[in-house]
């Protein structure tokens, strides 16, 4: 089985300048498809002399460098480590040492453990995040693009820096969306690529509404209008089925994408003349193996 199903392709390439937007729920995870458009970045494809590889930054906030490294082999082969001894790749872990800093303040009559050390400076290509402070995270990413080979642009993928807006209360999602611009302006950064959760508990507010869920509905919505492909990753309607994984959805807004190929005989979007795509929407079904692979394929087909 190939890395990338010819059916999957389109979804996980981008064109270059762009901000894109992934979301997914707890019972439908996303990480299958990012190590997807890792795969897609780093290794070029040869019968299509337009597709130079990129280099990667993968910043996430809620798992560690293992996991990535392990997922990403298993499911296309690639080793992160190798890359990024060719300063091709780099992690930012904004996960294992965010809430470490030696400052927090303790609980009277509570004994705590010391807090682990936070190395001033981490293996090559592999960078931490100590403070939720986004100034701390974009002097971080900074010195980790600086370190890549720049002899190619680079893609940069945030894998749920959502999380910020449960453990700094005073963080706006405009806050957010001007640092997702930010990096999206950054000379050697070709595409951002975001992604969020977007549970129906967060998406729908309570009554009374709760900040957390107003402030992740806004952030949603700004990180949408600001894309020029959203993907989304969820259950069947229907619930759990024994043949599918999940639904993927993309929308592709207007004049945005050109040439995508299978997508323009799909969906209810139209192509003009000049082969750019208007507003766009399809929806395919997923099957996520146990050994990693993945199989595409429209409604009402077969999965083998």
């Amino acid at each position: 089985m190939p890395r990338i199903p010819v059916q999957l392709a389109p979804f996980v390439r981008a064109p270059n300048e762009a901000l894109l937007l992934l979301t997914s729920t707890l019972d439908a995870s996303a990480s299958w498809l990012l190590c997807r458009f890792l795969c897609d970045a780093l290794s070029p494809d040869r019968d299509e002399q337009q597709k130079d590889a990129k280099k990667v930054l993968l910043v996430s906030w809620l798992r560690d460098y293992d996991f990535w490294k392990q997922e990403v082999r298993k499911s296309t082969g690639l080793d992160l480590g190798g890359l990024r001894a060719q300063r091709k790749f780099a992690f930012v872990d904004g996960l294992s040492a965010l809430f470490l800093a030696d400052e927090v303040e303790k609980p009277r009559g509570l004994q705590q453990l010391p807090a682990r050390p936070i190395p001033a400076k981490g293996p090559p290509g592999l960078h931490t995040l100590s403070s939720t402070s986004l100034d701390h995270a974009s002097a971080t990413i900074t010195a980790a693009l600086d370190a890549l080979d720049p002899s190619s642009s680079t893609l940069v993928i945030l894998d749920n820096p959502d999380i910020l807006l449960a453990a700094v209360p005073a963080l706006a999602p405009s806050d957010l969306t001007s640092f997702f611009l930010t990096l999206h302006t950054r000379p050697s950064v070709s595409q951002v690529l975001v992604h969020l959760q977007s549970d129906l508990a967060l998406r729908t507010p309570s009554v009374p509404p709760q900040p957390l869920q107003i402030a992740q509905q806004n952030l949603l919505v700004k990180t949408a209008h600001m894309s020029a492909k959203v993907l989304g990753i969820r259950l069947l309607d229907t619930g759990v089925a024994r043949d599918v994984s999940g639904v993927l959805r993309a929308t592709v807004h207007k004049d945005s994408w050109t040439n995508i190929g299978t997508l323009g005989q799909m969906g209810d979007g139209r192509r003009g003349d000049a082969g750019l795509l208007e507003e766009k929407s399809l929806e395919v079904l997923y099957k996520v193996q146990g050994d990693g692979g993945v199989r595409v394929f429209e409604r009402g087909a077969a999965t083998v």
